[in-house]
């Protein structure tokens, strides 16, 4: 039911019972009408209610898929500049190396690794060489199978140890940690995840190596934040914008903001993480990064649409989805078209809601992130539980449910056997 229906239902009947009252009826009966009307008006005051909860629950839920989503962001990440230029400067790699790169940036994750592999397993690959193509397996690992993620992290892990090297030795090190501590996250094993960050922390204030230290503190803030500990978190990302700010690097300061904006939604400051969004926006656009431009617009949506500002909700998730769509980041047009979906349906129009959410399992799928596919799922999964569709809505629950067992993500399975057991509990009701 849409808003407008929904204060009808409150104020039609009250409007009703004003108007029977200045007729002549018999008073008994203009009793039992007021009653009724009166009984009618708080069920549509429970209703818009039960609205509004479930709408703050969406934005949030928003706001939780946003962030798992930048966490997967795969092309090279964390690779040391000089492990790159290892691979592509290579002759006997350069060719393997870089049809990977263009097949990752296509999001055809299965041919990249095979073009990886092709460097990790080339008798003439060096130690260094080794380590990169590790990472880089694993980054594409990461969307679909983090398990296999976290072996190559492993593996190049052990094997930086045999860099002769030390600086890059040490370099592989920490962005080995670094990206098993991301793959934990992922799965809810914070303990672990914070364990590997700090590691790398360690390495990288050894160094000296500022631009990692600041990604360090980062992906700390990130784990305080979910394990409900906002303080720290803050701390974390705040120390993190000193360094990128000191070291005048601009896309680390948009994260940084970005993550300031986080946190202060999460404090329920709308106006502060909207200052910080805004600021997250400025930089991504005077520095090109579109990607970190459309997550700052979406971000900024998800604050307008708890706002009620829902025209202002709605330009900001479409630009957002207009600019993932044009740089072809299949990720971010899955998260801006499930945050559309969860913003049609917070309106009512579930219709459409459902259409943004199916648009979004069917990218997820092609690009085979199990983890989104779990979220899409859920999403779809809630929206037929508001069309009033139970079986509908276990069906696609309980395949999210199977997922997140399978990568052993603890927290969505205990929050998908909760809406399992939600739609469960109805359908028994209605069918007494």
């Amino acid at each position: 039911m849409s808003l407008v229906l929904s204060i009808i239902h409150v104020v039609g009947p009250l409007i009703i019972g004003m108007y029977l009252s200045t007729r002549e009826i018999p008073r008994k009966t203009k009793t039992i009408v007021w009653i009724l009307c009166a009984l009618i008006s708080i069920s549509g005051v429970t209703r818009l209610a039960r609205q509004e909860a479930g709408r703050r629950r969406e934005a949030k839920a928003i706001e939780y898929y946003r962030q798992s989503l930048e966490r997967q962001e795969l092309y090279s990440r964390g690779l040391p500049s000089t492990y790159v230029n290892g691979l592509g400067e290579n002759p006997l790699l350069k060719h393997s190396f870089k049809r990977g790169q263009r097949y990752e940036k296509e999001s055809k994750f299965d041919k990249a690794i095979g073009e990886y592999k092709k460097c990790l397993l080339h008798p003439n690959a060096t130690e260094e060489n080794k380590v990169a193509a590790n990472i880089l397996i694993g980054n594409c690992y990461s969307l679909s199978k983090p398990g296999k993620a976290a072996k190559h992290y492993q593996d190049a892990l052990n094997m930086s140890n045999r860099v002769k090297d030390t600086d890059e030795r040490l370099l592989g090190k920490s962005v080995a940690l670094n990206n098993l501590g991301t793959i934990h996250y992922g799965l809810g094993k914070l303990d672990e995840a914070l364990k590997h960050h700090n590691e790398a922390l360690e390495i990288n204030r050894g160094m000296g190596n500022e631009k990692g230290i600041a990604d360090n503190l980062g992906n700390i803030g990130i784990i305080y934040h979910e394990l409900g500990k906002h303080d720290e978190a803050l701390w974390y990302f705040t120390k993190a914008l000193e360094v990128d700010r000191r070291i005048g690097y601009e896309k680390g300061i948009a994260n940084d903001l970005n993550n300031l904006g986080v946190i202060y939604y999460g404090f329920g400051k709308h106006n502060e993480a909207l200052k910080y969004y805004s600021k997250a926006l400025e930089i991504n656009r005077s520095i090109g990064n579109e990607k970190g431009l459309a997550d700052a617009l979406g971000n900024m949506g998800v604050i307008y649409c708890e706002l009620g500002r829902f025209d202002e909700a709605l330009k900001h998730h479409s630009k957002a989805l207009e600019i993932d769509r044009r740089i072809g980041y299949s990720q971010g047009i899955a998260g801006n078209l499930i945050s559309l979906g969860i913003f049609y349906r917070g309106l009512g129009k579930l219709d459409e809601a459902l259409r943004y959410h199916k648009e979004a399992l069917e990218i997820l799928r092609r690009i085979s992130y199990e983890r989104g596919i779990a979220i899409a799922l859920n999403n779809i999964g809630s929206t037929y539980s508001y069309l009033g569709k139970p079986d509908e809505a276990l069906r696609y629950y309980k395949e999210a449910l199977e997922i997140f067992r399978r990568i052993g993500a603890q927290p969505q399975i205990d929050e998908t056997l909760k809406n399992i057991s939600i739609v469960e509990e109805q359908k028994k009701k209605r069918t007494q």
